[in-house]
């Protein structure tokens, strides 16, 4: 159901509480919500006695889907950047998955007094950089309303399928297309640019990315998970803990 209400948007979020010094923030990919991507992470014991947030983005999961929001990574970063001001929260340790790996990093660059370390799981770095995204953005946006959206969850493996039922096709399209266009600068060029411990993971069956070399360069961290693929947290959750209790030096 969309939402015409003058309110500001609502970013629906789990919270785990505990302490806040540091906040630890959890962003789902495409289609994805907060807590079916990243629940089985933040409940491990690792991470008990921090305060936990797992949003979903708007449009996805229970968040409101406005139709007057741009869903480009800047509009989505802002939108994170709100939640965690409403919050007080500051120098949050961040985690971004795919998309949510991209609006991180942007959100980092955006707002650094929000971030303390960023942990990315192979977020998209370039324009057109990601196969799902790019075969939602190639479409119009009626023709992905009409019957794209239901091609892509009969594609979909189960899990998936999920939360692409719950997600908005708008937002969903709209967020492809901002992913793909990405920020005015690229999303790679924006991780190098950071100042804050940066950790790049990547699942092993994926492999490195082909910038490695140059990220590195810039002070970007590498990790690779074991047994895993692009979702990670559901190929191998044990592996992306241990990387982010290394990574947050836990």
């Amino acid at each position: 159901m969309r939402v015409f209400s003058e309110q500001p948007p609502s970013v629906r979020t789990l919270t785990l509480p505990g302490s806040t010094d540091p906040a630890l923030v959890f962003l789902h990919g495409l289609g994805s919500a907060g807590v079916p991507a990243f629940g089985a992470i933040a409940v491990d014991a690792a991470f008990e006695g921090r305060e936990r947030l797992l949003p979903d983005l708007l449009g996805f999961g229970f968040s409101d889907r406005p139709l007057d929001f741009g869903y480009s990574l800047d509009d989505h970063a802002a939108a994170v950047a709100d939640l965690l001001d409403q919050r007080n929260l500051t120098s949050v340790d961040l985690v971004g998955h795919s998309l949510g790996g991209s609006i991180a990093t942007v959100l980092a660059y955006r707002r650094p007094d929000l971030v303390g370390r960023l942990i990315v799981l192979e977020p998209n770095l370039l324009p057109w950089d990601g196969t799902a995204s790019v075969e939602i953005a190639r479409q119009s946006e009626p023709q992905f309303v009409d019957t794209g959206i239901d091609r892509l969850i009969a594609d979909a493996d189960p899990e998936w399928a999920s939360t692409l039922r719950i997600a908005d096709p708008i937002a969903l399209h709209r967020t492809a297309v901002g992913l793909c266009v990405g920020p005015d600068s690229t999303v790679q060029a924006v991780l190098e640019s950071l100042r804050v411990p940066r950790i790049f993971a990547y699942g092993e069956r994926t492999g490195a990315p082909s910038q490695q070399a140059r990220l590195a360069s810039a002070g970007v961290a590498f990790a690779c998970i074991d047994n895993a693929g692009h979702v990670m947290m559901a190929d191998n959750s044990d592996g992306v803990v241990e990387v982010l209790r290394a990574g947050l030096l836990l």
